[in-house]
């Protein structure tokens, strides 16, 4: 029997993997002000926090990953690990709101930073690996401290996810993951450097990405060097121009990966309409992705409700 030709039973019975919103992790962006301008879906306050993520466990999305803005810099990041800063209070806000959401935060200088880059520099301007390790790290600990299931270095540096996984480590901190991120270099990043303040004052950082021609090729051997350092899991992104590397990369590894829409990313995604957008998630879901993060979270678990009806 063609299964093309078959009854909607036998149909469902021979579909391949399923996606429902508890494959979705949402990007929570905490702004210092009480009135988010809006600039990019899931942007909110501090104090909309508990309430953020009631209404998403209600939708039934079971994982968030934390971004703060609006510290005080410095050239030496000194906010990132300053006691009870805004990062820490929005994981202890998102925990006490539902213990059970899974919690992955940012671990990086370039939003703690006057220069918005994510290397901390020496007086004469060249770069110190050492300190930004150690910043790194730190900020790892604190995270986990603070109620973070797991960590995701995300400056793309290596010897950064041996560090993180070693302080966390000796922390007492064995159970908390470390989730790195394979960076390809792209524009899609740009509404969301524009709201967090993360573009660098000089140069740029494609030299911390990888570059789209070699991605193949390269997110592997990255991949293979982030398992080696200590990762438990893997964030590829942006996957719409990359939905080829996400499947060599499950070829390659049997660690959970996360398929990471940005936000210039899911911008198009919309303009394709609900259905679009449903099909896409399909896409990335059948190519090897465990879990899905992605902007627009509410909204993308409305259209997978319809969908599954």
């Amino acid at each position: 029997m063609n299964p093309a030709r078959a009854r909607r039973a036998v149909r469902d019975l021979y579909t391949g993997p399923s996606l429902t919103a508890a494959d979705l992790s949402a990007p929570l962006l905490v702004l210092p002000s009480s009135t988010p301008d809006g600039r990019l879906p899931g942007a909110v306050s501090l104090d909309s926090v508990k309430a953020t993520l009631a209404r998403w466990a209600e939708l039934g999305i079971q994982g968030i990953k934390v971004f703060a803005y609006g510290h005080d810099r410095d050239g030496r990041a000194s906010g990132a690990t300053a006691p009870g800063n805004r990062m820490v209070r929005a994981i202890a806000a998102a925990k006490a709101a539902t213990p059970d959401t899974a919690v992955t935060t940012e671990v990086c200088g370039c939003s703690w930073t006057d220069h918005g880059q994510c290397i901390l520099r020496t007086e004469d301007g060249g770069i110190d690996l050492g300190a930004t390790y150690r910043l790194m790290a730190d900020m790892a600990v604190q995270h986990a401290d603070a109620g973070a299931d797991v960590v995701s270095p995300t400056a793309m540096l290596d010897g950064s996810v041996r560090a993180v996984r070693q302080a966390l480590d000796d922390a007492g901190h064995r159970d908390v993951g470390v989730n790195p991120n394979l960076a390809i270099h792209t524009g899609l990043y740009g509404p969301f450097k524009t709201l967090m303040e993360t573009d660098p004052r000089a140069g740029h950082r494609r030299g911390l990405q990888l570059e789209p021609g070699r991605a193949e090729r390269d997110t592997i051997v990255q991949a293979r060097r982030w398992i080696t350092e200590g990762a438990d899991s893997l964030t590829l992104q942006p996957v719409m121009t990359a939905v080829d590397v996400l499947v060599r990369l499950r070829d390659d590894q049997r660690v959970p990966l996360v398929a990471y829409s940005t936000s210039g990313e899911w911008a198009a995604l919309q303009t394709l309409g609900e259905t679009g957008m449903v099909e896409y998630l399909f896409m990335l879901k059948r190519a090897g992705a465990d879990q899905l993060l992605t902007f627009a979270a509410e909204s993308a678990a409305r259209h997978l409700g319809a969908a599954r009806a």
